[in-house]
C-alpha cells in the first residue's frame, strides 16, 4: 500500500511538475521566434532639429550648400512618416572671364517644404523618400571694368524629390545622409546631416 501510495503521489507531482513546466516550455518554443522579431521603440517620433553641410550643382556651376532643417515624425511599427522644412545658405557659382569682360551665375539661397516616408531597415537604420516644392533665389553678374557693371537676382520654385538614408546615434540623436533634386531648376543636392530630437 505503502508503495502503491508512493507511486501515486510520485506520478501526481511528476504531472504537476510537467504542467508547471509547460508553459515554460511553450514559451521557449514560441520565444524565439517572438524575439527575432525586431524591437521597435517609438524611437523616432517627435519633433527634431538640426543642421546640414553638402554640395550642389546647377548645369556648369557647382559649389557648397549648409543650413539648417527642422521636422515631426511619427512611427508605425517599420514605417516613419513626417514633415520637413529646411533653408540652406548656397554658393553654386560658375564664373567666365573673357578679354577684361566677366560674368558670374550663382545660386544663393535653397529652401523646400516637404514630406518624409521611410521604412525601418533595423530600429535604428532609415531609408526614406522626400517629395514636396522647393525655393532658389539666384543672382548674376557682368561687368567690364571702366565701362559697365550689371546685377540682376531671381527666385523660383519647383517640385523637390530624392532620397536618404538616417541612422540614430542615440535615441536624441542621428545622422542622414541625402540627395535631393530641384527638379526644373536642374539643381541637384548632396548633403550630410545632424539631427537632435527635442523632448521624448
Amino acid at each position: 500500500m505503502q508503495t502503491m501510495r508512493a507511486r501515486v503521489i510520485g506520478s501526481a507531482m511528476g504531472l504537476a511538475a510537467l504542467v508547471a513546466a509547460f508553459p515554460a516550455t511553450a514559451d521557449g518554443v514560441n520565444g524565439p521566434s517572438y524575439d527575432a522579431r525586431p524591437y521597435l521603440p517609438s524611437i523616432w517620433q517627435g519633433l527634431y532639429g538640426g543642421l546640414h553641410l553638402g554640395y550642389g550643382k546647377a548645369g556648369p556651376a557647382d559649389g557648397f550648400v549648409g543650413g539648417v532643417q527642422i521636422g515631426y515624425n511619427w512611427q508605425a511599427s517599420r514605417i516613419v512618416y513626417g514633415l520637413e522644412a529646411d533653408a540652406s545658405f548656397a554658393d553654386i557659382s560658375a564664373k567666365e572671364s573673357f578679354m577684361g569682360a566677366t560674368a558670374k551665375a550663382s545660386i544663393d539661397w535653397l529652401a523646400s517644404v516637404r514630406g518624409r516616408a521611410g521604412f525601418l531597415l533595423t530600429p535604428n537604420i532609415l531609408a526614406y523618400g522626400t517629395l514636396g516644392v522647393g525655393y532658389a533665389r539666384a543672382s548674376g553678374s557682368s561687368s567690364i571694368p571702366g565701362v559697365v557693371s550689371i546685377s540682376v537676382s531671381d527666385s523660383d520654385t519647383a517640385f523637390v524629390y530624392g532620397l536618404g538614408i538616417e541612422g540614430k546615434l542615440s535615441e536624441s540623436m542621428s545622422v542622414r545622409v541625402e540627395y535631393l533634386s530641384f527638379g526644373d531648376l536642374d539643381i541637384s543636392v548632396v548633403r550630410a546631416g545632424l539631427n537632435f530630437k527635442f523632448g521624448n
